[in-house]
């Protein structure tokens, strides 16, 4: 898997869709000239996770959606019209293609683009299969209405582009409400009932559950403190993509480049090498603007060559 949560890239230029087995290390063969991330592959991707989901609620599963979701399907728009992406290039100085934007094309992704649409809103919240727990697996702005228990919850929040989100919910009933605690938030995970702070004992990549027997207008408010970490090829642990929370952040690129952007990071805090706009999403690394790559358009990279200052 590459960063974005995307899959496929062979070095075979006549079937770029699959690995294959030579050569053997990933990085060599990842990223040949014909390696790239096949846009309808994250989305089947996201619809099995969704069914494993169904069999083992496990939070790791929603950790893959939610960077599948953010980094690779909605990287996959473009700017200003309907067109999408086939394949997402990962290599230095690299592009996004857009094409289909009369919505006229046969590719697999144009068709798949089409119904990707729906995950942003799909999987969101599950229930559980005896109506006696939710699920709240992505933080999005959103409204529940759980039928069965004639309960409505309403989400609030500018996820990503903010480290919180509110629940609200009208209705009464006993269930418990089972939310996720993302795997990069190890900076801590805090939650508000009706205003006030409870204690609790969340573990990153898992699901902090809590039971209550819920009354009209309660509300939950949830917040994760954002951090910086790197996430490494792994045959190659010194080319890594560098996150922020949920989001991937990619540097821009004024021009065509041929070898890895190098970057020197703090060993001890990788956070003081950064400076920029947090409520942005726009952050600076030796003058080089790094900003979510879901909003890049032009020209970019990815994957860092980074050395580690100790």
């Amino acid at each position: 898997m590459y960063s974005i949560g995307g899959v496929a890239g062979a070095r075979n230029l006549n079937n770029p869709e699959c690995f294959t087995a030579q050569p053997a290390s990933l990085f060599e063969n990842g990223f040949a000239e014909g390696g790239q991330n096949e846009t309808c592959a994250t989305y089947n991707m996201l619809k099995l996770t969704g069914s494993l989901f169904l069999f083992n609620q496990k939070a790791e599963y929603m950790d893959y959606y939610e960077r599948g979701l953010y980094n690779h399907i909605l990287a996959s728009v473009a700017e200003n019209s309907p067109a999408n992406t086939y394949h997402v290039p990962l290599r230095p100085g690299s592009v996004k293609q857009f094409d289909n934007a009369g919505m006229d094309g046969f590719s697999c992704c144009n068709g798949t683009a089409l119904e990707s649409n729906t995950k942003f809103q799909s999987t969101i919240y599950f229930r559980s299969a005896d109506n006696q727990a939710l699920y709240v697996n992505l933080y999005v702005p959103s409204t529940l209405h759980w039928t069965e228990r004639k309960i409505t919850i309403t989400q609030t929040t500018a996820y990503p582009k903010e480290d919180r989100t509110k629940l609200t919910i009208k209705g009464r009933g006993r269930f418990n409400l089972h939310v996720r605690v993302p795997h990069w938030a190890t900076k801590g995970f805090f939650v508000k009932l009706n205003g006030r702070d409870m204690k609790v004992d969340a573990m990153p990549g898992s699901y902090l559950t809590i039971r209550r027997r819920w009354k009209n207008g309660d509300t939950v408010e949830l917040q994760m403190p954002f951090k910086f970490y790197l996430e490494p090829v792994m045959d190659q642990q010194n080319i890594a993509s560098l996150f922020y929370g949920p989001v991937l952040l990619a540097a821009r690129e004024t021009g065509p480049i041929t070898e890895w952007r190098k970057v020197t990071l703090n060993a001890k805090d990788i956070s003081k090498s950064i400076s920029g706009d947090p409520s942005k999403l726009e952050f600076t690394i030796d003058g080089v603007l790094f900003k979510p790559f879901y909003e890049t358009y032009g020209r970019y990279s990815v994957y860092l060559d980074v050395t580690l200052n100790r």
